[in-house]
């Protein structure tokens, strides 16, 4: 599987809730970084997977992602993500072994 199609794969657990199966896109190495009204750290499997959970607690919101580029190694992605609240975010995604490795995640309100 591609890294384009892994990350679409990502994304539709992530909009089901499937948490069990959007695990299995996730490094061992993990480490997300959120830059939002300040700048947060979460590393670990376990640590990414609790935040996420935390996220969306109480609510059905979905997203979309309207733009991917993607490196001509595939090992990179940049995603732009719209929920349904209009809050936008830029992802960049890293790859690693066919699996997301580092995500810097930017919200643009």
């Amino acid at each position: 599987m591609v890294t384009k199609d892994i990350l679409e794969s990502f994304f539709e657990a992530e909009n089901k809730r499937d948490w069990a199966i959007y695990k299995q896109f996730l490094h061992t190495e993990i480490i997300w970084q959120l830059f939002d009204k300040k700048v947060r750290t979460i590393g670990g499997v376990e640590n990414y997977m609790e935040t996420m959970k935390k996220a969306y607690e109480n609510t059905d919101i979905q997203f979309s992602c309207q733009n991917m580029q993607i490196s001509k190694d595939g090992n990179r992605i940049a995603a732009y993500l719209i929920n349904d609240s209009g809050i936008c975010s830029l992802d960049i995604f890293d790859f690693k072994d066919n699996l997301i490795y580092r995500e810097y995640e930017f919200i643009l309100d």
